[in-house]
């Protein structure tokens, strides 16, 4: 892959706040749900009814953001700062020891807090790489490998984190602990971007959703990445159930969860350097269709199948490193203009998936009989279809829309 104007530095600095964004990230979805449920007591109504409403505000929450960030670009140095000091304010809110006031009520506030200063640093970041490839002439494959393999890196951390803290000096303390680790990860990432974040577009610009949206290609690829995104959204949703209730072997999905995430950003450089031979969709394309190969095998598999899905972890993690840093490449290379309402629609339609998937595949999985830990073979049949068949279908779809979206305008795939 050709060189172009990008210093090492820059993409260096992303690929830190990338990190510290998914250090934070990972826990919101995964650790606060079960810390509120084991060591503050929530019950498991309230729970869900919080959970329900904190995700549709974030959810509707993205398109405002991305207005916002695309009328404000002279102060992103203080959007970006206010973002990450309300994500970790958040974070104390919600990881603090219990008896420190009302568990429903910090749950309520921390998570509206977290959720609102991911989501704006996020479109910040996604925007930023988009100035960084602009200034450059290109390189927006490039700004998107050192940012993903980042994130990579951050949720890996996150993975292991809490579960060593939590060894080493009780669940409680261990996840207090964590929030002041993710605090200062915070800090170290928002100083090492500090005068350094850029914007996509004027201070000021009115452009609207409607014009964001009429760049040719963007609406296409907006569509695509939703239904790209539907896969990955459930088997996340359906991940802790097969591992338990299919292959029986529930101590091993943190291992499995870790070298999944370590696989996919092992092997993003290598499907960043083959997109400069091929070009960013048929690699793209070759990723998606190892995903189905590797995944499919997953149906088949059984109570003490282990090591064989160790190996489809392995696999499947490696094709998602393809997702994560080319599709978004794709999008930015499509955009012009502001980044920030794109983006914010990007993030919006990712979220999207992930709540249809788990708002559709659960009830389903009921009406058909599974019930989680009391799994008979008719249960474990259907959730094997859900986790395994199901996204490979929706795979398929999503490289038919691959196949019909309008060619990017590249002066050179070199300067992908």
């Amino acid at each position: 892959m050709a060189e172009t104007g990008l210093a090492r530095a820059d993409l260096a600095r992303s690929g830190v706040m990338a990190a510290a964004l998914a250090f934070g990230g990972l826990p919101l979805y995964v650790h606060a749900p079960r810390f509120y449920a084991e060591e503050m007591g929530l019950g498991l109504g309230a729970l869900g009814a919080i959970l329900l409403a904190a995700r549709a505000v974030d959810s509707v929450q993205d398109p405002i953001l991305g207005w916002l960030a695309d009328r404000t670009h002279a102060r992103r140095q203080v959007w970006a700062l206010g973002a990450a000091a309300m994500l970790a304010a958040g974070f104390v809110i919600l990881f603090s020891p219990p008896g420190w006031g009302s568990p429903a009520l910090r749950l309520g506030l921390g998570l509206l807090a977290a959720f609102t200063g991911f989501s704006a640093l996020q479109i910040a970041l996604y925007d930023h790489g988009l100035a960084l490839a602009r200034a450059a002439g290109g390189g927006h494959t490039r700004v998107a490998l050192w940012r993903e393999a980042g994130g990579l890196i951050g949720v890996c951390l996150a993975a292991m984190a809490p579960a060593l803290l939590g060894a080493a000096f009780g669940p409680a303390a261990g996840f207090l602990g964590f929030a002041l680790l993710f605090v200062a990860v915070a800090a170290i990432a928002s100083a090492a971007m500090a005068g350094r974040w850029r914007a996509s577009g004027n201070a000021g610009a009115a452009g609207g959703f409607r014009q964001a949206l009429a760049a040719p290609g963007v609406a296409p690829m907006l569509a695509f990445g939703f239904v790209n995104a539907l896969p990955t959204a459930v088997t996340s949703t359906l991940f802790l159930f097969f591992v338990a209730d299919v292959l029986e072997a529930e101590d091993h999905a943190g291992p499995m969860l870790l070298l999944f995430f370590a696989a996919a950003a092992a092997a993003a450089p290598f499907w960043a350097r083959l997109a400069g031979w091929l070009g960013r969709r048929a690699t793209l394309g070759l990723a998606m269709s190892l995903s189905i190969a590797a995944f499919a095998w997953a149906w088949v598999l059984g109570p003490g199948d282990v090591a064989p899905f160790y190996a489809v972890a392995i696999a499947s993690g490696a094709a998602l490193g393809a997702d994560m840093t080319l599709a978004p490449a794709m999008l930015a290379a499509r955009i012009e203009g502001e980044g920030g309402r794109v983006f914010a629609l990007w993030t919006f339609l990712q979220k999207s998936a992930l709540a249809l998937a788990a708002g559709v595949a659960l009830p389903l999985l009921a009406l058909s009989g599974f019930e989680p830990g009391a799994v008979d073979a008719e249960g474990r049949a259907a959730l094997s279809v859900a986790y395994a068949l199901v996204p490979c279908i929706l795979k398929i779809g999503a490289i038919a829309m691959l196949a019909v979206l309008p060619v990017e305008k590249e002066t050179a795939l070199a300067n992908a």
